[in-house]
């Protein structure tokens, strides 16, 4: 017998898992691609790019004892950096451009140092243990 009574309970019971798949798609995906959308996807960079940034940041005065010195001794360096890795090419550039006015302004320039702390943040994250 199959009146109006027994087809509602199967509509109900399909609609029940399609909306349960239609959920558990973006879950999974969100699982499976390492994180929710908007989640920081930076992977690391090279490894022979992070021994060049290590080098060239270990490299001159000590930042503690001459920080307009130590600046000064990385814009050449950091300068000839090239990467497809935008994320990072980005972050150099920055710390470049903010190397360059915290030495012209002798170390006074607030924004410069304010912007030199956040990059290295940047290059640590995609080379962990450099910029530390």
């Amino acid at each position: 017998m199959q009146g109006p009574g027994r087809s509602r309970p199967v509509a109900r019971a399909s609609s029940v898992a399609v909306a349960s798949v239609a959920l558990a798609i973006p879950l999974w995906g969100a699982w499976a691609g390492g994180g929710p959308a908007g989640a920081s996807t930076h992977s690391k960079a090279p490894a022979t790019l992070c021994r060049t940034l290590n080098g060239i940041f270990s490299d001159g005065p000590d930042p503690d004892a001459d920080p307009v010195g130590y600046a000064l001794s990385q814009i050449r360096s950091l300068g000839a950096i090239h990467t497809s890795d935008h994320t990072l090419g980005a972050a150099v550039t920055k710390l470049v451009a903010s190397d360059k006015a915290f030495v012209r302004s002798t170390g006074s320039d607030r924004a410069a140092k304010k912007t030199i702390k956040r990059e290295d943040a940047a290059v640590h994250a995609a080379c962990p243990g450099v910029a530390s």
